[in-house]
């Protein structure tokens, strides 16, 4: 999606070969980092950042010794957050204390959020803790819908549905989401489900997202 030369990854496995950083914690902007092997640019020439994990596991750092592996994954996922943070470009998503990517919340959390933005919420049913079906189902219509920016990617979205992704998207600050609403009738459509970390599996995804970072 990006000219030769112009985007690199970045995973845990190959993070010790593929990211070089020399960090000036008191003058982040000045700060250097090499990626891909290329030439060292500073921090302030990144001109945005797609982050598709909410956190590193362990097992992704093979090459570190397996006793070490638990302490090297927290101290990297530590210092990502910090080095995402401090970026000053544009971010999918920017980090939080819970996630590398986004909100982290539990389900409960962000429901509330969106109910008191004006967002209708469908009802949530727990056991243990964790979200059941309904006990009588009856038949729903689903739209799934994501927002990168200002702009809603699926064509055709309900302008409602447009206007509670919109809202979401503030009262989160979060430039992407993925949701699902569910539409039992014609009342409306209610938020079943919220996905804050960047989905690049289809194409339209991709576009929105590399439209919004270039």
């Amino acid at each position: 999606m990006f000219p030769p030369g112009a985007a690199s990854l970045v995973t845990a496995s190959n993070f010790s070969e593929s990211f070089k950083a020399a960090i000036a914690v008191g003058d982040f902007p000045q700060s250097e980092i090499s990626v891909g092997g290329g030439a060292p640019i500073q921090t302030r020439e990144v001109a945005g950042v797609i982050t598709t994990v909410s956190h590193f596991l362990p097992q992704e750092f093979y090459y570190i010794e397996p006793a070490d592996r638990d302490y090297v994954c927290a101290e990297v996922s530590a210092f990502l957050t910090y080095f995402l943070s401090e970026l000053g470009c544009r971010k999918l998503n920017p980090p939080t204390s819970k996630s590398l990517s986004g909100l982290g919340l539990h389900r409960i959390e962000w429901l509330k959020v969106a109910k008191g933005c004006g967002v209708p919420v469908w009802p949530l049913h727990l056991r243990n803790g964790m979200p059941v079906a309904e006990e009588c189902p009856r038949r729903l219509d689903y739209l799934r819908s994501t927002i990168v920016g200002d702009s809603v990617v699926e064509e055709r979205t309900p302008e409602a549905v447009g206007g509670h992704m919109r809202a979401l998207s503030r009262a989160f600050s979060m430039p992407y989401l993925s949701c699902l609403f569910v539409s039992p009738d014609e009342d409306g459509y209610f938020l079943a489900d919220l996905a804050s970390v960047p989905d690049i599996s289809t194409r339209e995804n991709r576009e929105a997202m590399a439209r919004y970072v270039g």
